[in-house]
């Protein structure tokens, strides 16, 4: 009797060792999975990946029309890429900054600055694309809605393309500061000297309806334009779809030259314009003449099919700020808008039209 209690005391006891056994061993695997579920978990949050812009497009497919694609294209132009790590997008170009996708919101954040008029509507990542999507604004078509594009790339192109944009962007300095010397020696803007035309009084307003009155040529009316423009003056915006703003075209009747003509953007906007700090920080302007706050010059820029520096357009720009309004009398004449074999010439004559029509406004109650 007591040998049977004895035995199957043993085999009650080994039967519980085994269940124990088998629920540590559970138990066990259990550990395992959760921390290789971990693991694999941490290693995906902290997972780079590689991105370059590469489209833009409408969503309905349409062409962009008019400047629209100009627009665009400057953007692609920007060669943006970045490298997304959990929530974080650090852009290497066309500059070095971060964004949090939880927080992004609007294109100026990742420095689409001048562009405020693009109105960001949603976002999404998917495995091999990342998309924004705009409300374009600054156009009257029907058709606003738009996609910025980015795609996944391989870690060894994104570093050979950092590299090659550095390596790119140190030869266009080098061949822009050549163009620059080249010009101080043999200019190419032949300005006529300005002489005094009769004058009148002339009122504009800004937004806000507050009078500016002006001495301008009899010959010349001003009319508030109905044409889409949009200028950036430093951290100033003036544009057609955008606050605070004022335009104003000169109108001749001897001379119309479209959108190279002179025309007057005012503006409301609280922060601070100076003239000199204006230049010092627009490396593509080379001054020509300068006259307290009245300028002269060249805007330049690069011509990627034939690699090297060009003329982008010659500009007059006179500066004032009354009644709590920036008004800036503006100019450029491109290059591009002047075809043929006398384009310096011509883009002279239309320089000229605008420079002394410019040096004949002034502000009657600075």
């Amino acid at each position: 009797m007591t040998y049977l209690y004895i035995k199957m005391k043993r085999i009650k006891n080994g039967i519980q060792l085994h269940k124990s056994y088998k629920l540590m061993k559970t138990k066990q695997l259990i550990l395992i999975i959760v921390f290789t579920l971990m693991n694999v978990s941490c290693d995906s949050q902290n997972k780079e990946t590689y991105w370059e812009i590469s489209n833009i497009y409408r969503e309905d497919k349409e062409d962009f029309k008019g400047l629209t694609g100009n627009y665009m294209q400057q953007i692609l132009d920007q060669n943006f890429h970045f490298i997304k790590k959990n929530d974080s997008l650090f852009f290497e170009l066309p500059e070095k900054f971060t964004v949090n996708i939880n927080n992004l919101k609007s294109l100026i954040q990742i420095k689409i600055m001048d562009k405020d008029y693009y109105e960001m509507y949603d976002f999404s990542f998917s495995d091999k694309t990342f998309n924004i999507k705009f409300k374009d604004n600054a156009t009257f078509s029907s058709s606003k809605n738009t996609i910025i594009e980015f795609s996944q790339i391989s870690k060894e192109k994104f570093q050979k393309d950092i590299n090659e944009e550095i390596a790119y962007v140190k030869e266009l300095k080098q061949k822009t500061n050549n163009l620059k010397t080249e010009l101080a020696s043999k200019p190419q803007i032949k300005l006529n000297n300005v002489v005094k035309l009769p004058l009148k009084n002339y009122t504009i307003q800004n937004d806000k309806e507050g009078k500016i009155v002006l001495q301008i040529p009899q010959q010349i009316e001003l009319k508030e334009s109905g044409d889409i423009k949009n200028r950036k003056f430093d951290a100033i915006k003036i544009g057609t779809f955008k606050d605070n703003s004022k335009i104003y075209d000169v109108e001749d009747p001897k001379n119309n030259y479209g959108l190279r003509q002179l025309t007057i953007w005012v503006s409301t906007d609280p922060s601070n314009f100076n003239i000199d700090q204006y230049l010092a920080q627009a490396s593509n302007l080379v001054v020509l003449k300068k006259d307290n706050n009245s300028i002269v010059g060249y805007e330049l820029g690069y011509d990627n099919n034939f690699e090297k520096a060009i003329i982008n357009s010659f500009f007059c720009l006179k500066y004032y700020n009354v009644n709590k309004s920036h008004i800036f009398i503006y100019s450029d004449v491109y290059q591009s808008q002047t075809k043929g074999a006398n384009s310096i010439e011509e883009m002279n004559k239309i320089l000229n039209f605008n420079y002394l029509i410019s040096e004949n406004i002034n502000v009657k109650n600075e």
